[in-house]
């Protein structure tokens, strides 16, 4: 009876995530052969999608009782300064990375763009590590050793959802899911360590409100992806990987069975 309801939840959530995805990319190409390429058309067809997302992971979360270990409520803020680091380091690495603009984006883009970002942030966190790791540690148990699995689980599992596209080749894809896992896995760790998981969505939206800012107010049939070469998905891996050992830092500095059992 265990194992059977352990599975029907993590199918349910596979499900779910990827049906909405690909609902997602669906409607988006439909829009594109019906002529419509509005930027503000497209972001909110994917602020919808990220709604959806959202909803999903709040009752799956409230359905398994994992809401304090997911840092949602009941919880209290832990170890804030831990957060300087992925704020300050993403932030400025996605700010290095952003092309010159030759246009001066209108208002409105920009706040819809703001707001796209946040339901980003939301999404991603809520779904990844509000309810997937979360789930995990609450089944497979709190020793170190399963959470630190329940993280690598649900950090490869964001990681490998950005193959669903796949447009930018064989490369472009594979730093993809590298710079997602990296970044998942310190997000993962610092969720257990902090608690909270409302800092982690907020940081989530201002890494991807900056590292995507050039792109606000082009239109679908202006962003075209260039496959990347082995060399600048080495560039990626190598510019991300303090994340990674960040998060490994910590799995070897704090006590995380403690921080989900006080």
């Amino acid at each position: 009876m265990f194992k059977s309801k352990f599975w029907n939840q993590l199918i349910i959530f596979v499900i779910a995530i990827i049906t909405i995805l690909i609902a997602r990319e669906y409607f988006s190409n439909l829009l594109i052969e019906k002529g419509i390429k509005s930027y503000q058309t497209h972001t909110f067809l994917n602020i919808g999608s990220n709604l959806l997302l959202i909803l999903v992971s709040i009752v799956l979360i409230q359905n398994n009782g994992i809401s304090e270990i997911a840092g949602i409520k009941r919880t209290k803020l832990k170890r804030w300064y831990l957060l300087l680091f992925p704020l300050v380091y993403l932030v400025l690495l996605n700010g290095l990375s952003i092309d010159e603009m030759d246009r001066e984006p209108l208002i409105s883009n920009i706040l819809v763009f703001a707001i796209y970002s946040l339901s980003i942030g939301f999404a991603e966190e809520l779904s990844l590590r509000g309810f997937l790791q979360s789930y995990l540690i609450k089944h497979l148990g709190t020793t170190k050793r399963n959470i630190v699995l329940s993280v690598l689980i649900s950090s490869l599992f964001f990681g490998l959802l950005h193959l669903i596209n796949f447009d930018n080749g064989f490369y472009g894809e594979l730093s993809q899911v590298m710079y997602a896992t990296f970044i998942g896995v310190m997000f993962g760790v610092l969720l257990v360590i902090t608690k909270r998981i409302y800092p982690l969505i907020i940081i989530h939206a201002i890494i991807d409100f900056v590292g995507d800012f050039d792109t606000i107010g082009l239109n679908i049939n202006n962003t075209t992806s260039e496959s990347s070469s082995l060399e600048s998905a080495a560039l990626i891996a190598l510019l991300v990987s303090p994340c990674l050992l960040y998060g490994v830092s910590l799995i070897r500095k704090y006590p995380l069975q403690d921080n989900i059992e006080e």
